[in-house]
């Protein structure tokens, strides 16, 4: 500021030499010895003040560059307005004819300036003609589990979610980890669970459910209702989206209270691999900044078009970072319920059993036992109890398969049928006795099992 400051003064003093000669030339006076020196009086200066000036001047500025803009914006306008019969036009959602939602249409030069014009009518936002469109395609899920504490009696809980309508006649595609307390931790039915589901446009008509089959690994199952004439989702395609595109998540956030909620975003990245409790291996997952909350899995991720691109599944939250949101393509989702529903059940064949998962193949090799997992219960009439199986046996191998978690038991399970007879092996702690002193002793078991 100062050098601006000289060079105003500088400028000021060089315009009032050059436009005031007589002041110049009377303003140098040779003095005389004897007399004193009188500074001459300068003429009176009319001009404002230098702040004045320059205000005066930034506004003039202003003013021009206003009109260059404005000028310049009306002359884009012509040469756009002009050039409209030339651009191919292509609906960005054809299958909503309805006035009252979404009218819109892009246009584009298949040039090298890129140059894009998108006309929106009618409505505030894509994002209503594909809540519209797909919501009738959204179900809430309820399942219900009820355990029995023994003297303390019966305690009941219940987790909520979401799902597609895959097929019309009662067909839905969900997250397996939202109908996981349907099935015992060996991967059969649960009989102390219920599920339920709600259709978007009926709340209060309640459908027994069933699960026909789940991909445990990929977080995906697929239940069925005794329902017909219902609205499938569109699909669409997952191998054909971009970063950048818009993404609508619609589902039921919070539980059935806020059935339906829609939220919209964009897709933040593609091809991303993330791992929690198994699941997703070997899945590359849609990221997207659109609001994926508890109640949102099992919900759709959908194009601009109201096409079903993935599969809401997961958030993933850490300290000092935004939530992100994860989702399963479509593509991917597809082929996997197609075979479960062509295949039935993913789980096969009836065993028995239910697992402690708390006793991790880390924490039995720490506390120095083999590794394998752990039983917690034997159920009555089942095959294994026919086979022998007890309570806390550690169960290590299953059909000449090595099991070291509750997936390897499921999987080596997927090759069996009924009437299938199959041996299995456990470490079983008993309590020796000699005298006073008792200690546990391991030892293992050969078990031999027939399915039913």
């Amino acid at each position: 500021m100062e050098n601006f400051n000289e060079f105003y003064h500088n400028e000021n003093t060089t315009e009032t030499q050059k436009g005031n000669e007589s002041f110049t030339q009377s303003s140098t006076v040779i003095l005389s010895p004897t007399e004193k020196e009188i500074p001459p009086i300068p003429p009176k200066n009319n001009r404002p003040p230098l702040r004045a000036r320059v205000i005066v001047v930034l506004c003039i500025v202003c003013s021009l560059l206003g009109g260059l803009v404005s000028t310049g914006s009306y002359a884009l306008y012509q040469h756009y307005k002009s050039s409209d019969k030339d651009l191919e036009t292509t609906p960005i959602n054809p299958s909503v004819n309805n006035p009252e939602t979404l009218n819109t249409s892009t246009s584009s030069k298949n040039n090298s300036s890129g140059d894009v014009t998108i006309n929106v009518e009618n409505v505030t936002s894509p994002a209503t003609a594909v809540a519209k469109k797909v919501s009738p395609s959204i179900v809430g899920i309820r399942v219900t589990t009820v355990t029995n504490y023994g003297p303390y009696g019966d305690y009941e809980s219940s987790g909520e979610g979401s799902g597609i309508v895959y097929t019309s006649d009662g067909y839905i595609i969900t997250n397996y980890h939202v109908v996981k307390n349907m099935l015992t931790s060996s991967g059969e039915k649960n009989p102390n669970s219920t599920l339920t589901v709600y259709l978007n446009q009926d709340t209060s008509k309640e459908y027994t459910g069933t699960v026909i089959g789940y991909d445990q690994s990929a977080d995906l199952a697929v239940i069925k209702i005794n329902a017909t004439a219902l609205t499938p989702i569109e699909i669409g395609d997952s191998d054909s989206i971009n970063v950048g595109d818009i993404a609508i998540a619609i589902g039921n956030p919070g539980g059935l209270d806020y059935m339906g909620s829609t939220s919209q975003g964009i897709i933040s990245g593609l091809n991303r691999m993330i791992q929690t409790e198994g699941s997703y291996e070997n899945l590359k997952l849609i990221q997207t900044d659109a609001a994926i909350n508890p109640g949102n899995s099992g919900g759709a991720l959908c194009d601009v078009n109201g096409k079903l691109i993935g599969v809401n599944s997961v958030k993933l939250v850490q300290t000092g970072y935004e939530g992100m949101g994860f989702a399963i393509p479509v593509n991917d989702a597809v082929k996997i319920c197609d075979d479960i529903i062509q295949n039935g059940s993913s789980s096969g064949v009836y065993l028995g059993l239910e697992f402690n998962e708390n006793f991790t193949a880390a924490v039995l090799q720490k506390q120095g036992y083999p590794v394998g997992i752990v039983v917690s219960d034997v159920a009555s009439n089942s095959p294994a109890e026919a086979a022998g199986f007890e309570t806390d046996d550690i169960l290590t191998s299953f059909n000449g398969s090595e099991i070291t978690s509750t997936a390897d038991l499921i999987n080596a399970k997927k090759s069996c049928k009924s009437g299938d007879t199959v041996y299995a092996k456990v470490y079983r702690l008993s309590l020796e006795r000699n005298g006073f002193i008792q200690k546990w002793v391991g030892n293992y078991v050969d078990l031999t099992i027939t399915f039913e």
